[in-house]
């Protein structure tokens, strides 16, 4: 294919708000200017759109940015000197009668999102394919992939454009890489890209298995199982006879080694534990009396434990702790005595049939004698004027105040109302009856009726009230206040407390003291119940192992299980499970072997297939070497020619040489033997030509597309270097379309007059006339 650019539009681009360059298919064109005038930033416009990126801009940011940084305000490629406009870079190529137009695009929207303003970051220039160079249909079915531009341009096209079509300002970084890398980096020009990775497979593959062979617990496991065999066979023992089957324990799930079938499987850990419990069981029911003894003993300590409440209760109520019944029945007594007196209280005037009825102690007949009384009160009250009844009333209460008085004071001389002194007791009373016949003497007939049946009722409830207070005075003193709360509150565990004191009196612990609320008392008479019952506890002289609850608990429901059971049948049992485990040593023998057997499969297996990936490694290593070696070769001649033309002080150089050590490294030699490379030797003008030199030799042997580039290629030649260079350019690559850039007017004329002289048409856009047209 002869593909060849002719026209070049870019907008918003770097340097440019928009520049066309029509390059009117000439053999060379040269770009000319000043430096800062954008030579370079056409060729990244090229290499942008060719190849998806610009690597020289990638090297940098990776040499000089940081890494964890991804937002950036600004965009390195997007000019917005002229206002934010789309940026497009648009070229057309031509081969014959074909024509192709690309485009990168990238609109405004694009560069908002910061991500996009990495300068390391290309996806955002979209490749589009147009139908005419004029066209700007960024539309979807003209939207490209960049592996497009490998299917135009041939395989590999946008990774070897920089070895093959474009070399940049100053030197090929190819160059200043370490010779045994050298090749690695032509990968794709050499085509070992494919066998590069194949190796890298082998490899993967390699480390795999050897990862595999070597993991250790792999070995472990083969080990272990080689351990397992020796010592199996040596436990297979002749026959042991045989004995019945019997279940020893009585706990609901019942232990693996008391199982009917106690190998599943073998296991040698799993016998030993079976053995080893069964030893302990053994030793156990040696001591099954030192064992009884220390159970009552942790008996006693948890009944006293489990009981606090109840022996502190006890420690409280002692021996009257079954009095709540007479208790609370003396104490409905008093409750009825006290209402039946706070009746009595309210006066004959007052009281009812109902209230009468309540009331206790009445002689034969004379309740319904106090009934009938209460009625002709009533009919008397409701006849009476107020003022008959209050009289009748005061003479209640005159009488109820001398009989209280008298209580207090039998002697007293004074009134008790007024305080007037009588001299005598008698002179007292008189005065106060004498006071009470004169209001007696203003009532009519019924008020003294009234106030005459008033006292015969009272004097009824008197001999009532009598028989209270000497009812009382017989209960109150039988009566414990105390004692009635404390039984009341402990009521609910009053049963546990009887059944608790009950069991202590059998033991022959008495609880022979009284109640007490005193929580000092309360505390010494629980801290002596508790010593008391410790003092049930046996002492002991044997002392069982610590385990041995948990030992007896793991097989039997309760301790009686244990102390009937027999160490003969323990015996029975041991030989039972030493004749299954004979048994099943066998079958897990077997398998075993056969799980040996696989491991030493898989590990052979293993070895042969890493010999055989390490041979086909070496085979692929060789393949590569041989390859490139070859490949080298085909270049070795002509970058030998090549450079002869370009380094020199004279026309008739010697030229260079490449070693490739059997393509194993990719090293610049002179004629003088020297194991360093030669651009360690060289100055910067002769590196700038060597580098010229392999770079066209690559272009001419390998180069698909006949396009170079070439960024001021003058800038660290002489004058015979770039005479040289214009030679070899017009007469060995004549048949490419050669763009290259020049700061220096001179030596851009002086191509151009070389290229013209030989018949091949040239062209020259001065950049910094455009530049300034274009602004």
């Amino acid at each position: 294919m002869s593909w060849i650019i002719t026209r070049i539009e870019v907008t918003s681009f770097k340097a440019f708000k928009h520049i066309a360059l029509n390059l009117d298919a000439s053999s060379l064109l040269t770009l000319d200017g000043p430096n800062g005038y954008g030579k370079t930033s056409i060729f990244d416009a090229i290499e942008l759109l060719l190849t998806g990126q610009i690597k020289r801009i990638c090297n940098l940011f990776t040499t000089l940015m940081t890494r964890n940084k991804s937002n950036y305000d600004d965009n390195l490629f997007w000019n917005t000197r002229s206002g934010k406009k789309d940026l497009s870079i648009k070229i057309e190529f031509v081969d014959g009668d074909r024509k192709l137009v690309l485009a990168r695009h990238a609109p405004v929207k694009t560069f908002e999102t910061k991500a996009n303003n990495r300068a390391d970051k290309f996806k955002h220039f979209t490749l589009y394919e147009l139908p005419d160079f004029d066209s700007k249909a960024y539309t979807s079915e003209n939207k490209r992939d960049d592996e497009f531009l490998d299917q135009v341009f041939g395989k590999n096209f946008r990774e070897n454009f920089s070895f093959l079509n474009y070399l940049e300002q100053g030197q090929n970084k190819l160059l200043h890489t370490r010779v045994d890398e050298r090749k690695d980096v032509l990968g794709n020009l050499f085509n070992i890209s494919d066998v590069a990775t194949e190796i890298d497979n082998c490899r993967s593959i390699a480390t795999k298995l050897t990862k595999y062979l070597n993991d250790e617990k792999r070995k472990a496991d083969e080990d272990a199982l080689k351990t397992e065999c020796s010592a199996l066979r040596e436990m297979l023992q002749a026959d042991l006879g045989s004995v019945e089957y019997k279940k020893l324990s009585t706990v609901e799930s019942e232990p693996g080694w008391d199982k009917e079938d106690p190998f599943p499987t073998f296991a040698q850990d799993v016998h030993a534990q079976f053995l080893k419990f069964i030893h302990k069981l053994n030793d156990l029911l040696l001591l099954k009396a030192p064992i009884r003894i220390r159970a009552e003993n942790e008996a006693i300590e948890a009944d006293i434990n489990l009981h606090t409440e109840s022996l502190t209760n006890l420690a409280r109520l002692g021996t009257e702790l079954n009095k709540l019944d007479d208790l609370e029945k003396t104490k409905g007594e008093i409750d009825k005595l006290t209402k039946a007196t706070a009746i009595i209280k309210k006066g004959a005037s007052v009281i009812t049939v109902d209230q009468a009825h309540t009331l206790p102690g009445w002689a034969t007949d004379r309740l319904e004698w106090f009934a009938a009384q209460i009625t002709i009160r009533d009919n008397l009250q409701t006849k009476n004027n107020a003022n008959d009844s209050a009289a009748a009333e005061l003479a209640r209460l005159k009488q109820n105040l001398l009989d209280e008085h008298a209580k207090l004071y039998s002697d007293d001389k004074f009134c008790p109302l007024c305080g007037a002194d009588w001299k005598s007791h008698a002179s007292m009373l008189q005065a106060v009856e004498d006071r009470a016949q004169k209001i007696n003497n203003i009532l009519g007939g019924d008020g003294k009726a009234l106030v005459a049946l008033i006292a015969a009722m009272t004097a009824e409830l008197t001999t009532i009230e009598t028989y209270i207070q000497g009812r009382e005075a017989v209960l109150q003193p039988g009566y414990n206040g105390a004692l009635h709360k404390a039984l009341t509150e402990a009521k609910p565990r009053l049963p546990a407390i009887q059944y608790l004191a009950e069991r202590l009196r059998v033991a022959g612990i008495q609880v022979a003291f009284m109640f007490t609320d005193d929580e000092v008392l309360v505390a010494a008479r629980l801290e002596e119940l508790r010593n008391l019952m410790r003092a049930k506890k046996t002492d002991e002289t044997v002392v069982p192992p610590e385990d041995w609850r948990q030992t007896i608990d793991a097989v039997f429901k309760d301790l009686k299980d244990f102390y009937i059971f027999d160490i003969q049948d323990l015996k029975n049992k041991e030989l039972y499970i030493t004749i299954k485990a004979n048994e099943a040593q066998s079958s897990r023998l077997q398998k075993c072997i056969e799980e040996l057997q696989k491991f030493q499969r898989e590990n052979e297996a293993a070895n042969k297939a890493k010999d055989k990936v390490n041979k086909l490694l070496a085979t692929l290593k060789k393949a590569e070497q041989k390859y490139a070696d070859q490949t080298i070769s085909a270049i070795e001649l002509i970058f030998h020619i090549y450079s002869g033309r370009l380094i020199q002080n004279y026309q008739r150089g010697l030229g260079l040489f490449i070693e490739s050590q059997d393509g194993k490294q990719l090293r610049f030699l002179t004629a003088e033997k020297s194991d360093h490379d030669a651009v360690m030797s060289m100055s910067t003008g002769q590196v700038s030509a060597l580098s010229l030199a392999f770079f066209l030799s690559l272009n001419k042997v390998y180069a698909d597309v006949p396009l170079i580039l070439i960024d001021d290629p003058s800038q660290s030649l002489d004058e015979v270097n770039v005479a040289s260079l214009t030679d070899l350019l017009r007469c060995e690559l004549k048949h490419c379309q050669l763009i290259v850039s020049s700061h220096e007017d001179d030596i851009s004329a002086y191509m151009r007059y070389r290229f013209n002289r030989a018949g091949l048409t040239t062209s020259s856009l001065n950049m910094q006339r455009m530049v300034k047209e274009a602004s």
